[in-house]
């Protein structure tokens, strides 16, 4: 019996052994040796082996079949292929009844159309419902090309990963991180849907772009219908959003901050248009070179509106409270203005990145306003201190004086009673000097 008569013999074998549970058998398309156990139910193929199953098929340089579990199990080598992509790997098995592959060591998985490639230790795709499963060291890149020729790339990692090629639907776990372009997430818990363009993230999540940072309890964006840009962005509980603008034509930067339970802002073309914050919403903004003056917005809910960027009008709402500095051209600060009522209104100027108007509306809580003049309020500060230091210098002046004088007093006391002992002491001598002998005889006698 020739070689050829011999595998077809055997295909016949395995045909026969499978057609009592499955429609379309299991076809060894090639192999360069086979070894049969009609008893054990197996087959055991070396060199080159090759696998068909409908339009599934698999390569090898060696493989077991059990007729038992219905599995085969490669080694040696693994390729699995598939009109919608394959499966490399240094391992892999293929399970006929349930149409499941698995893949292990170096595995990495990719679509026909080169649009997908997924990398792993460890992976299941599932041939019927066409889902691919990494639990371990998974990474998931998304390719698109531009008409410039660039490939645009989107990369997931996480410690394990789902993804659902029929819908483009990606689930990660654990140490998630999406990055696109200037787009960064992460999170504990990650879902991507690239067929709506829309994330949904939990467990600390965070979203950070080139001029926007996002973080709270859970975030959901939106991309717009390219799904290169950020459309949307919503943030439940504890939400806390950043936009930094950098300096342009002289102007210094400006930073915008927003607190709440819920905040919302909307994107064009990656710059802010309207960013919205409900229950206890706070916020501040300020200019770079000033980040000592925040001016301030606090109440139930806070609306602003952008342009290009650069903020154009702000709603505050409920028991409404802003505080705002005026600049003045030489990037002194002039005064603050504090405003309280029911809404707020306050208009900017973009191109002087100034408040323009004011506009305060009061029902619950009185519509009220005051400006502090801080110019003025600098200058009784340093009246005062100037105050302050000429009396100090004054004080000090009296009291060296009141030393100084009191030491050539002392001085003048000290010599006076020197020489008064020196005139009294010449003064004895001489009196000792002029006595008579005989007084002198008489006071030694009476001694």
């Amino acid at each position: 019996m020739n070689f050829r008569a011999f595998l077809f013999i055997a295909a016949t074998f395995l045909a026969a052994t499978l057609a009592f549970a499955q429609s379309s058998p299991l076809i060894m398309y090639h192999a360069d040796n086979l070894d049969v156990s009609r008893k054990r139910g197996t087959l055991l193929l070396t060199g080159n082996v090759h696998f068909v199953h409908d339009s599934v098929a698999f390569k090898t340089q060696r493989a077991s079949w059990n007729r038992n579990t219905e599995t085969v199990e490669c080694g040696g080598g693994f390729l699995f292929t598939h009109p919608s992509g394959f499966v490399r790997a240094r391992n892999g098995s293929y399970q006929r009844k349930s149409e499941i592959a698995i893949a292990s060591g170096e595995v990495s998985a990719g679509d026909s159309a080169g649009n997908y490639l997924m990398t792993g230790q460890y992976l299941k795709y599932d041939r019927k419902e066409d889902i691919v499963t990494i639990p371990m060291s998974p990474r998931l890149y998304q390719y698109e090309k531009q008409k410039n020729g660039t490939i645009d790339t989107v990369t997931i990692s996480s410690r394990s990963l789902i993804f659902d090629k029929k819908n483009s639907f990606a689930q990660a776990f654990q140490d998630v991180k999406l990055t696109q372009k200037d787009l960064v997430v992460t999170c504990d818990t990650g879902y991507f849907n690239r067929k709506d363009n829309w994330l949904s993230m939990k467990g600390h999540p965070t979203c950070d772009m080139k001029n926007y940072h996002l973080t709270g309890d859970s975030i959901f964006l939106v991309l717009d219908e390219t799904g290169k840009m950020l459309k949307s962005a919503l943030v439940i509980r504890n939400a806390h959003g950043i936009q930094n603008e950098a300096p342009k034509r002289g102007n210094p930067g400006n930073v915008t901050e927003a607190f709440g339970d819920t905040l919302y802002c909307e994107f064009k073309k990656g710059k802010i248009e309207r960013l919205y914050v409900n229950v206890n919403a706070k916020g501040f903004f300020y200019e770079t070179d000033l980040k000592d003056y925040r001016n301030l917005m606090d109440g139930d809910r806070l609306d602003l509106y952008f342009k290009k960027g650069r903020m154009d009008r702000a709603i505050v709402s409920g028991k409404a409270q802003s505080t705002y500095f005026y600049v003045k051209k030489d990037r002194t600060v002039s005064g603050k203005n504090e405003a309280t009522g029911d809404t707020i209104h306050i208009l900017f100027d973009a191109q002087k990145n100034a408040v323009k108007s004011l506009k305060l509306m009061g029902r619950k809580t009185n519509a009220s306003g005051r400006f502090i003049d801080l110019e003025k309020a600098n200058r009784i500060a340093e009246n005062a201190k100037k105050d302050s230091l000429a009396r100090l210098d004054s004080l000090a002046a009296k009291e060296k004086s009141s030393k100084k004088n009191l030491t050539e007093s002392d001085s003048t006391t000290i010599k006076k009673s020197a020489k008064d002992k020196k005139l009294r002491g010449l003064f004895n001598r001489r009196r000792e000097k002029g006595k008579p002998a005989d007084e002198t005889a008489k006071t030694e006698d009476a001694q």
